[in-house]
């Protein structure tokens, strides 16, 4: 038997075994909820078919029937099982999967180690964290801009350099620490909408998805200043220059990460009025008196305006590895740096993350941190509402899913700081 088979059947005896005795708790008072809703569910629909199919049932006899009436037949039916079945499941699946979440996935992730599972700020999770606790409507906006920091935080600036977006949706994030590496795990969509105008000189707009999936972020214990990114497809370097958010994707980030990247907003404000006034205040200093006061302020960390302001320029980098350049496109700020990060042996590691992903993989490397893009369309770490909550053999894709995830920080040894 192969040595990958051999440990997959190991971490699903593992598995099982912490199952069993750590999450099997909680999730037998979750099944209990989830079996009461899906009998009435099921009891519900069962009376709304029985009562649609009568009424059709009353229409056509009483009337002659005729292709008019079979299709009116057909829009009754059709209407009333999307207004009192599909609309009712639309809202139960979700507010149970909250439930569900919050109760299981604790437990479940403490099979890997201390990782919190964060849900969600939107209305729906606000609405039902203030009817669990029955707050009223004061409890449903505090949740709502509830501030949820991180120890690394998807940054939509980063994102910037890489997608084309005018909206941020946030799903579920996990973080904590794998291998001595602080990692966090979000899912996320990235948006945009395009005008275009169409021959007769309307205007239209459609609205397309730029990324989908998961965003694996972690800190790396090799330093680098530059910026390098990587990507299954084409990098567009003004984009990377000069990143751009607008104020529709601030407004839908979570409240930690809008604050965080309103702070570096705030923050360069604040850069370039110090700088204004330094300059100021040199007005009619001699050049050693202008010298002497900088250093004073600054001391080595003297501003950068004008000419001597740094410029991001990204360059196309070509790796030795044919296979590598041929699957994905790089560029960096630093030749030498991006080198320094993609040795022979990290491509190596890097491609065999990638192939676990078909190769749909995003990377950007800034401040000493990776954000791995993955493009997924699937619905990520889910607890499903129509199987049984309480057998581990539906948690078989999360366990794959995450283990996947986790297995990054040790096959490209995220936690060593030589020898990638």
């Amino acid at each position: 038997m192969p040595q990958q088979q051999v440990q997959q059947n190991k971490n699903a005896n593992n598995f099982m075994n912490y199952f069993n005795s750590k999450v099997l708790p909680n999730t037998q008072i979750v099944e209990a909820i989830r079996s009461k809703l899906k009998l009435v569910f099921m009891i519900w629909s069962a009376v709304v078919s029985i009562a649609v199919l009568f009424i059709v049932f009353l229409v056509l006899t009483s009337t002659a029937i005729t292709k008019d009436s079979l299709i009116w037949a057909i829009a009754i039916i059709v209407m009333s099982l999307i207004a009192f079945v599909v609309a009712p499941l639309i809202t139960i699946k979700p507010t149970y999967g909250m439930f569900a979440k919050e109760k299981i996935l604790p437990s479940l992730l403490g099979f890997w180690g201390k990782f919190t599972y964060i849900p969600p700020i939107n209305p729906m999770s606000a609405l039902y964290k203030a009817i669990k606790n029955k707050t009223g409507v004061g409890g449903f906006f505090s949740e709502l801009f509830k501030d949820k920091k991180t120890n690394i935080s998807v940054n939509p600036s980063v994102l910037a350099r890489l997608l084309e977006f005018d909206c941020i949706t946030y799903d579920d994030k996990i973080v904590g620490q794998h291998a001595d590496v602080d990692i966090e795990v979000a899912e996320i969509a990235t948006t945009y909408t395009s005008v275009r105008r169409d021959s007769d000189g309307k205007l239209s707009k459609s609205t397309y998805t730029s990324f989908d999936g998961v965003v694996f972020s972690a800190k790396m214990n090799k330093n680098f200043k530059g910026i390098t990114i990587l990507s299954y497809d084409n990098i567009d370097k003004r984009r990377a220059e000069h990143p751009v958010i607008g104020a529709k994707a601030i407004g839908s980030m979570q409240l930690a990460d809008a604050l965080s990247f309103g702070q570096q907003i705030a923050n360069m404000g604040s850069a370039i009025k110090d700088v204004k006034d330094t300059v100021k205040s040199l007005q009619g200093k001699t050049p050693e008196e202008a010298e002497a006061l900088i250093r004073e302020k600054y001391g080595d960390n003297q501003p950068k305006t004008g000419k001597n302001q740094e410029k991001v320029s990204f360059q196309d980098v070509f790796l030795e590895d044919p296979l590598f350049t041929r699957k994905f496109k790089l560029c960096s700020t630093d030749q030498i740096e991006a080198r320094y990060i993609f040795t022979t042996a990290f491509m190596s590691r890097f491609m065999k993350i990638a192939e676990k992903f078909n190769y749909r993989v995003r990377a950007v490397f800034i401040n000493n941190n990776v954000y791995i893009l993955i493009s997924s369309a699937k619905n990520w770490f889910e607890i499903p509402f129509f199987k049984s909550c309480s057998d581990p053999n539906n948690y078989k894709e999360f366990l794959n899913d995450f283990t996947r995830l986790l297995g990054i920080v040790e096959t490209l040894k995220l936690n060593q700081n030589i020898g990638l």
